[in-house]
């Protein structure tokens, strides 16, 4: 079993952002933007991040891919693909890339639903404190819990 902390848009809100980590249980941390120099310090080969659109000093990618438990996930902010106005675009990356997860950030509203059978997640602004946490294990329905 493994649990991701799913999470963007912290926007300066480093203090809580680090008290988060310190004191959470996880695998790993998905960070998908806006806020990157807010997480900079931590190290940790277990936060897999990504490129928001406030995020313009960096180098990160804007998307990227991982596989855990039998999943593949797809990490993004979300901005490159006109996330504010339809989720059209990210699902036909995550069908052509063969994705059963998409992680996004950039609308700063938390939620989850299913579309063609892919698992859309956003786990809100961490600038008010918002942030998911993503549970997978192999041959079993990933699990999702919001918190404020």
């Amino acid at each position: 079993m493994v649990k991701i902390i799913v999470l963007s848009d912290s926007h300066g809100n480093k203090k809580n952002l680090e008290s988060l980590l310190e004191t959470s249980n996880y695998n790993y941390v998905y960070y998908l933007g806006d806020g990157l120099r807010d997480i900079e310090n931590f190290c940790e080969t277990n936060i897999k991040k990504v490129c928001g659109n406030c995020d313009h000093f960096s180098n990160e990618a804007v998307t990227r891919y991982e596989k855990l438990e039998g999943f593949k996930i797809m990490l993004t902010h979300g901005h490159d693909f006109k996330s504010k106005f339809t989720k059209a675009l990210m699902l036909e990356n995550a069908k052509n890339n063969a994705c059963d997860i998409v992680c996004s950030g950039h609308t700063h509203k938390q939620g989850m639903e299913y579309i063609d059978g892919i698992l859309f997640i956003n786990g809100g602004a961490f600038k008010n404190n918002q942030y998911a946490v993503l549970t997978l294990q192999q041959n079993q329905s990933p699990q999702v819990e919001f918190f404020n």
